[in-house]
């Protein structure tokens, strides 16, 4: 039930600081869902909102999908990392 409940607050605030732009807070937010929560994929979600509010623009090229990018970069490494320590 504690899961449910973490899980659910951590979305809250991700979605508040995407609608925002603050990266700075949906990483650490998004860093302890991976590493608390199983299969946590709302990072990459969060990364994909963020690009279509503020990327996604052709002549910005690799830079308009660094959230996208970012997330699955991320999700991916703390997951290899989760899975060697546990």
């Amino acid at each position: 039930m504690h899961k449910i409940i973490l899980r659910i607050v951590l979305d809250i605030g991700i979605v508040i600081a995407v609608f925002n732009g603050w990266w700075f807070i949906v990483l650490p937010l998004s860093f302890v869902g991976i590493w608390l929560l199983p299969f946590f994929i709302e990072i990459v979600i969060a990364g994909l909102i963020y690009d279509s509010l503020f990327g996604f623009v052709p002549e910005m090229g690799i830079w308009g999908y660094v959230g996208t990018l970012t997330s699955i970069f991320f999700l991916f490494i703390i997951a290899l990392i989760k899975g060697n320590i546990r």
